[in-house]
C-alpha cells in the first residue's frame, strides 16, 4: 500500500477493509471472531478488542502460522471459518454456502473459488480430470504469464481437529519461505470440496491503491444497487458516491453529485443535492437539502437546506426550519418554522419557534477563551445584521434593530436597538477632494 497504516485500516464505503471481514464472519457464524494479529498499538488493540478476540502471532512465518496461533482459542469448536483481511466484498452468502458445502460432505475443508479474467496475484486452483481439487499453486512460486483461470478467494471452512492433524505435516518448502494456509485443504483427511462465489466482484482483492478504489468502486455499485430496489431514486449512479451503511427512505430522490458519508439516516420523500454533501446525519421525511454541506447533525421533518450553507455537528434543525443560503450553524438548536435566510451564522444558540434571523446576523460567541451561548426565544425577529454578544438572551416576541450589537438581554416583547446615531456632515465629499488636488500641486 505504500502507507504509514496498516493495510486492513485503509477504507471501502466507508468502513475499513478488517470491518468488511469481521461482519462477514459474524453474519455466516453464531461465534465471536477470532481476529490473529501482529504486534498494535495500544490504541488499535481497545478498538479491535471490542470487536474480536484477539490472538497475537508474535513472528510472521505464513498464514498456515497465523491460523496456528488461534489453535487455543478454538478448543473444542468442530468447524473454523477462515477469512483475510483484505478481501471486502466476501458475502455472508457466499461464506454460508462454503459452510453448508463441508458440513453436507465428507470432505476435511471447503475452498471459496471464482474464475477472474487476470489470475496473476491469485493462487490458482489446479483440478484432477474428476474435478476434484489437486493443489492451489501460489503465484510467487508458479508466476502465471496472465489470462484467466479459477483462483482461491483466501476463505476457507476445515473441519477440527483434522486441520491440526494436516498442520503438523505442513512444510515452508516454497518460495517464500512460509507456511500456506493455501496448502492445507489438499492436505486435510476427506480433501476437500470447492464452492464458487456468489458474485464476480467477490474476488477482488487488495494489495495497493488501484485495487482499493477498484474495491470501492465495486462496493458503490452495490451500495446503489440496494437502495434503488428499495424504492429511492439515484439520478446518475456514476456521479452519487453514498457509504455501505448509510439508509435512506423510500421516493426519496438523490441528484447528481452528491456523497453521503458514515452513518448517514436519511428519510422519506427527501430531495437531496444535487452536489450535497451529507456525514452522519439524520433526517426526517420531506427534507430539501441543495448543495450544502452537513456532518453529525440532525434534521426534523419537511426542512429547507437551500444551497451553500454548513450544518456542523451536535446541531438540531426543527420540522419545517429553513436555512437559505450562507449560512452555518453549530452545536445549535433551530426550533420549528425559524427563518434563517442568508448570510449568518448561528454558533452555541438555542433558537425557538418561529423566529426570524435576519440576514447578515451572527452570534459571537467566543470572547478569546470561553464559548458561550445566546437563546431567542421563540417569534422573535432579529434586525439584518444585528451582532448577539454571548451571553445573552433575546425574549419571546422581541425585537432588535437592523445593525444592532446586543450585549444585554432583551425583555420579552421588547425592542433593542444598539447603534450610533447616524451624522451627516454636508459637502464633506467636495472639500476632500480639493484638499486631495492642492496636496499634488494641481498638475497632471
Amino acid at each position: 500500500m505504500r502507507s504509514r497504516v496498516p493495510k486492513v485500516w485503509h477504507q471501502v464505503g466507508g468502513l475499513a477493509l478488517l470491518e468488511h471481514s469481521l461482519r462477514a464472519a459474524e453474519a455466516a457464524t453464531s461465534g465471536r471472531p477470532i481476529l490473529v494479529v501482529s504486534e498494535l498499538e495500544d490504541s488499535d488493540s481497545s478498538r479491535l478488542e471490542e470487536r474480536a478476540e484477539l490472538v497475537l502471532q508474535k513472528e510472521a512465518k505464513g498464514t498456515a502460522a497465523a491460523l496456528a496461533e488461534a489453535r487455543a482459542a478454538l478448543a473444542g469448536e468442530g468447524q473454523v471459518l477462515v477469512l483475510p483481511g483484505d478481501m471486502p466484498l466476501l458475502s455472508a452468502g457466499s461464506l454460508v454456502r462454503l459452510l453448508q458445502a463441508l458440513e453436507d460432505s465428507q470432505a476435511g475443508a471447503a475452498v471459496l473459488t471464482a474464475t477472474v479474467g487476470e489470475a496473476s496475484g491469485y493462487g490458482r486452483i489446479v483440478r484432477s480430470p474428476s474435478g476434484s481439487l489437486v493443489k492451489i499453486v501460489e503465484d510467487a512460486d508458479e508466476p502465471w504469464p496472465g489470462g484467466p483461470s479459477e483462483v482461491n478467494l483466501g476463505a476457507y471452512a476445515f473441519t477440527l481437529p483434522g486441520l491440526w492433524e494436516a498442520m503438523d505435516r505442513l512444510s515452508a518448502d516454497n518460495a517464500q519461505g512460509e507456511l500456506y494456509l493455501s496448502w492445507l485443504p489438499q492436505m486435510v483427511a476427506g480433501g476437500a470440496v470447492m464452492v464458487g462465489s456468489t458474485a464476480p466482484d467477490e474476488s477482488i482483492q487488495v494489495n495497493d491503491r488501484v485495487q482499493l478504489a477498484q474495491a470501492e468502486e465495486a462496493l458503490q455499485r452495490r451500495t446503489l444497487l440496494r437502495l434503488m430496489l428499495g424504492g429511492v431514486t439515484v439520478i446518475d449512479p456514476r456521479a452519487t458516491w453514498i457509504d455501505c451503511d448509510v439508509e435512506v427512505g423510500q421516493d426519496t430522490v438523490i441528484g447528481p453529485g452528491t456523497v453521503i458519508r458514515g452513518r448517514s439516516r436519511i428519510g422519506s420523500d427527501c430531495q437531496i443535492g444535487p452536489f450535497a454533501e451529507l456525514e452522519d446525519v439524520e433526517t426526517g421525511s420531506g427534507c430539501r437539502i441543495g448543495r450544502s454541506h452537513l456532518s453529525g447533525c440532525k434534521l426534523a421533518d419537511g426542512v429547507d437546506v437551500g444551497p451553500f450553507n454548513r450544518v456542523r455537528p451536535e446541531s438540531e434543525m426543527g420540522s419545517r426550519s429553513h436555512l437559505g443560503t450562507f449560512t452555518e450553524v453549530v452545536r445549535s438548536r433551530v426550533g420549528e418554522g425559524s427563518q434563517i435566510p442568508h448570510l449568518s451564522y448561528v454558533g452555541d444558540a438555542e433558537v425557538g419557534r418561529d423566529v426570524n434571523y435576519g440576514a447578515g446576523s451572527i452570534t459571537a460567541n467566543w470572547d478569546g477563551e470561553v464559548k458561550h451561548r445566546t437563546v431567542i426565544a421563540d417569534g422573535a425577529r432579529l434586525g439584518s445584521g444585528t451582532i448577539l454578544v454571548a451571553p445573552v438572551e433575546v425574549g419571546e416576541a422581541a425585537y432588535t434593530g437592523a445593525g444592532s450589537v446586543i450585549t444585554t438581554d432583551v425583555p420579552e416583547g421588547s425592542l433593542a436597538v444598539s447603534r450610533a446615531r447616524q451624522r451627516n456632515v454636508l459637502g464633506w465629499v467636495a472639500r476632500r477632494r480639493s484638499k486631495g488636488a492642492q496636496g499634488t500641486g494641481g498638475g497632471e
